[in-house]
């Protein structure tokens, strides 16, 4: 008996399904066996695992490149922003002029604009816990510059980094700017300090350390902004929310588009509190030393700043 031959077509169609289905399979299996193999062997696991205090290195070569130094251990990063003339310089040379441990992963973004990449990427930060569909795009980018070596990152340490950026926001990087260098006036020679002198010294600057203190600056078209500002945060530490106090508040002589952080000492956890106090999780800290400064740290209010209803 013959079979009909709509038959033997609908049972090519079938073998054929079979055979794409089963090529899907494989191929899942073996990403996911791929994927499994990288995330055990990557140098990453540890650090990240561990919290290990040590640095990991990202260098982006944007024009000028950038360096990401992330520490696992206190969840902070510190981006360091090269001159022209360093981006020119071998990896080899980079690593050396920052005394690098170990060499940088590289990454070569879509956009060659430094500012671009690193709104994009505080931005990303930022959308990724409410539309967690943006992931995809975010795969779709590494497997793109993967195939057009635009990035040297593994798939193990690309799942890795994956797992660790969405618990990180702006407000855990800080930004190194620098002076103009000033002319180095000779010092004249001190008399060497007592232990009792010593003590007296450290006590002080035990207390000092305790309340935060802070400049506020208006860079925005706001009238009264710095005032109303200043108001909020007598409040927090009145209330014994948050130990800071103003020292000064006026007009800045520049605009700002976005609120800004200057760091001028090195107490960057207590300046991270204060700028979820004032509603900038997304906002990095920027970092100047300035030995004769009289506050640590000042805040530019620009104009997308919105002064918190409620004292947080």
């Amino acid at each position: 008996m013959a079979c009909p031959a709509g038959y033997k077509i609908m049972e090519r169609h079938s073998i054929k399904e079979k055979i794409i289905a089963r090529l899907v399979l494989f191929t899942a299996l073996a990403l996911l066996a791929w994927g499994g193999l990288s995330y055990f062997t990557s140098p990453l696991e540890p650090i990240l695992r561990k919290r290990q205090d040590t640095t990991v290195n990202f260098l982006i070569l944007t024009k000028p490149a950038m360096l990401i130094s992330y520490n696992p251990s206190l969840q902070k990063g510190v981006i360091t922003n090269l001159t022209d003339k360093e981006t020119s310089l071998p990896v080899a040379a980079i690593s050396k002029r920052f005394k690098l441990e170990n060499a940088p992963y590289i990454f070569i973004p879509q956009t060659q604009n430094r500012q671009k990449f690193w709104n994009d990427f505080k931005e990303s930060l930022s959308v990724w816990p409410q539309k967690p569909y943006k992931v995809l795009l975010y795969i779709y980018s590494y497997i793109k510059m993967r195939l057009t070596k635009k990035t040297f990152i593994s798939l193990g340490d690309f799942i890795l980094l994956s797992y660790e950026l969405p618990h990180l926001r702006g407000v855990d990087f800080t930004v190194k700017e620098t002076q103009k260098p000033k002319k180095i006036l000779k010092k004249a020679k001190q008399k060497t300090q007592s232990p009792e002198e010593r003590q007296i010294i450290l006590e002080n600057k035990k207390q000092e350390e305790e309340i935060l203190v802070v400049e506020v600056f208006n860079a925005s078209d706001h009238n009264g902004l710095a005032s109303e500002v200043t108001r909020y945060l007598q409040t927090l530490s009145n209330e014994g929310i948050f130990k800071v106090d103003v020292i000064n508040f006026s007009t800045s002589n520049e605009r700002l588009n976005k609120t800004k952080i200057v760091a001028l000492t090195k107490r960057l956890d207590a300046l991270k509190e204060l700028s979820k106090h004032l509603g900038l999780v997304n906002s990095e800290i920027h970092y100047m030393e300035d030995k004769n400064a009289i506050s640590e740290a000042k805040i530019y209010l620009g104009e997308d700043f919105k002064l918190p209803k409620t004292v947080k």
